[in-house]
């Protein structure tokens, strides 16, 4: 007797658990429960904050980089006048040849407009002076080869380690490259590059 009574009772527990227990009512009474269950993350977005997986890996698309400036008579005046004054540089050498210059563009705009004033946006049209070796590097073209701004932005490029095209160097308050990346980039990877630029 004792058997059957814990045989039931286990029964009785199992179907009530996975919900079968309940009759008809077992859907609907589930209903308003998963209804609710996405409510609880939302919250965090409605506080304006963007809801993610602080577990994601990101290693991938988003290098740890922490390295000085370089420095050198390569380096631009007002590249060198940003650093010595602390101010965070977002840098982009591109060439509008090329089908995703317009696109990266678009996306480093919208966030250098949403922190206007806290980030400068530094481009070089590397199109106008230069060639792209074998192995990705900016050169100077010959026609090109007299002219200073040309060996500014290719000797620049080549310090920073600028291979292809289009390619972000972000820089911040204490003159540290925090990010670079080359090729098109989510707005949401360079916001918070450009985030950490502008909190340190």
């Amino acid at each position: 007797m004792r058997r059957l009574v814990v045989a039931l009772l286990v029964a009785f527990l199992a179907l009530s658990v996975t919900g079968c227990g309940g009759g008809g009512g077992g859907e609907e009474a589930a209903a308003p429960a998963d209804a609710a269950a996405p409510a609880a993350p939302a919250a965090p977005a409605a506080s304006g904050e963007a809801v993610q997986d602080p577990l994601a890996d990101r290693s991938v698309t988003e290098p740890a980089v922490f390295e000085p400036f370089p420095q050198g008579e390569f380096v631009p005046k007002d590249v060198a006048g940003r650093i010595e004054s602390g101010q965070p540089m977002l840098i982009l050498f591109y060439d509008p040849q090329q089908q995703t210059t317009d696109d990266v563009e678009e996306e480093i705009d919208v966030v250098v407009e949403e922190n206007r004033g806290l980030i400068d946006l530094v481009s070089y049209d590397m199109g106008k002076y230069t060639s792209i070796n074998a192995s990705g590097v900016p050169v100077v073209d010959d026609d090109m080869a007299d002219s200073d701004a040309a060996k500014q932005a290719v000797g620049l490029a080549k310090e920073l380690g600028v291979t292809f095209l289009p390619y972000i160097v972000i820089v911040d308050d204490q003159g540290y490259v925090i990010f670079k990346s080359r090729g098109p980039l989510d707005r949401d990877l360079i916001e918070r590059q450009v985030q950490r630029a502008v909190r340190q």
